[in-house]
């Protein structure tokens, strides 16, 4: 099974954009994962990828320091530029959960909430629980040569 739960903070605002063939939309970003070792905090920054109805609501509605929560996969693969190998590890978001309010986030009060915005879904503009977000998103498999190009 190839799943993985994170939560933490977008590092730049999210801009949307066409998958290479022009069939579908996505967005790329970083997500700041904080863990702590001991009174150490280490934080790491993980690339991330969410396709279709996903990628336009965090598109609309997310931006820079947004705390979510991504569901999803993990994928690997190798790279080689100038003999060397590279191992690329990313995330492909299959759900997204909006974790806190505009208003809290400029705020220094920890969040307390037992709601949560489902960004996987069109958007119809209501709030609904963490425990009831069984929404099936639609997924774009992109082949070697349609590839996500990075910045």
């Amino acid at each position: 099974m190839n799943q993985v739960c994170l939560i933490g903070r977008i590092t730049k605002d999210i801009e949307l954009r066409n998958t290479t063939n022009g069939q579908g939309k996505f967005v790329s970003f970083t997500l700041a994962v904080s863990e702590y070792s001991g009174q150490k905090e280490i934080t790491n920054f993980i690339p991330c990828f969410a396709f279709n109805n996903t990628a336009e609501n965090m598109a609309r509605f997310l931006s820079k320091g947004s705390l979510i929560s991504v569901s999803g996969r993990v994928n690997v693969r190798t790279s080689q530029t100038d003999g060397k190998y590279e191992t690329i590890v990313t995330i492909t978001a299959d759900r997204v959960n909006f974790l806190e309010s505009a208003k809290n986030r400029g705020s220094n009060n920890s969040v307390e909430t037992n709601s949560s915005i489902n960004l996987d879904s069109p958007m119809q503009n209501k709030t609904s629980s963490i425990a009831s977000n069984n929404v099936q998103t639609e997924e774009i498999i992109l082949s070697e040569d349609e590839s996500i190009l990075w910045d």
